[in-house]
Protein backbone atom coordinates (compact mmCIF):
# COMPACT_ATOMS: atom_id res chain seq x y z
CA UNK A 1 0.00 0.00 0.00
CA UNK A 2 1.54 3.37 -0.58
CA UNK A 3 2.27 6.07 1.69
CA UNK A 4 0.08 9.13 2.06
CA UNK A 5 2.18 12.34 0.75
CA UNK A 6 2.37 14.80 3.42
CA UNK A 7 0.00 17.64 2.56
CA UNK A 8 1.26 20.37 4.58
CA UNK A 9 2.35 23.01 1.90
CA UNK A 10 5.87 23.92 1.75
CA UNK A 11 6.10 27.99 0.94
CA UNK A 12 9.82 28.72 -0.94
CA UNK A 13 10.66 32.50 -0.75
CA UNK A 14 10.58 33.96 -3.57
CA UNK A 15 13.21 35.83 -5.13
CA UNK A 16 11.39 38.70 -4.46
CA UNK A 17 11.70 38.13 -0.40
CA UNK A 18 15.54 37.43 -0.43
CA UNK A 19 18.17 39.99 -0.10
CA UNK A 20 16.14 43.17 -0.35
CA UNK A 21 17.74 46.84 -0.14
CA UNK A 22 17.02 48.01 3.10
CA UNK A 23 16.44 51.85 1.60
CA UNK A 24 14.58 50.71 -1.92
CA UNK A 25 13.55 47.32 -1.48
CA UNK A 26 14.59 46.34 -4.32
CA UNK A 27 15.72 42.41 -4.68
CA UNK A 28 19.54 42.10 -4.98
CA UNK A 29 19.20 38.43 -5.29
CA UNK A 30 20.48 37.19 -8.48
CA UNK A 31 21.14 33.61 -7.98
CA UNK A 32 23.03 31.18 -5.11
CA UNK A 33 26.58 32.45 -5.74
CA UNK A 34 26.07 35.93 -7.16
CA UNK A 35 24.57 38.98 -5.82
CA UNK A 36 23.18 42.44 -7.96
CA UNK A 37 25.19 44.43 -5.01
CA UNK A 38 28.09 46.40 -6.27
CA UNK A 39 31.16 46.13 -4.24
CA UNK A 40 33.21 49.50 -3.39
CA UNK A 41 36.78 49.91 -2.56
CA UNK A 42 39.03 51.67 -0.89
CA UNK A 43 42.99 53.51 -2.40
CA UNK A 44 44.00 49.85 -1.47
CA UNK A 45 41.55 47.96 -3.16
CA UNK A 46 40.02 46.53 0.18
CA UNK A 47 36.00 45.77 0.13
CA UNK A 48 34.84 49.07 2.64
CA UNK A 49 30.90 48.34 1.60
CA UNK A 50 28.59 48.30 -1.30
CA UNK A 51 26.18 49.90 -3.24
CA UNK A 52 22.43 48.95 -4.26
CA UNK A 53 22.38 49.06 -8.42
CA UNK A 54 19.24 51.11 -8.36
CA UNK A 55 18.83 53.26 -5.46
CA UNK A 56 22.64 53.73 -5.40
CA UNK A 57 22.58 54.25 -1.96
CA UNK A 58 26.28 53.40 -0.72
CA UNK A 59 26.17 51.04 2.92
CA UNK A 60 29.13 49.83 4.75
CA UNK A 61 29.33 45.63 6.11
CA UNK A 62 26.55 46.75 9.37
CA UNK A 63 23.57 47.93 6.84
CA UNK A 64 24.60 52.17 7.52
CA UNK A 65 24.30 54.23 4.73
CA UNK A 66 27.98 55.53 4.11
CA UNK A 67 26.84 58.74 2.01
Amino acid sequence: MAEKQNSSVTKRKSDKDRDLCPVCDKSLYLNADISKRVGLLDEKEKVIGWLCPYCRTEFDFDGLVIH
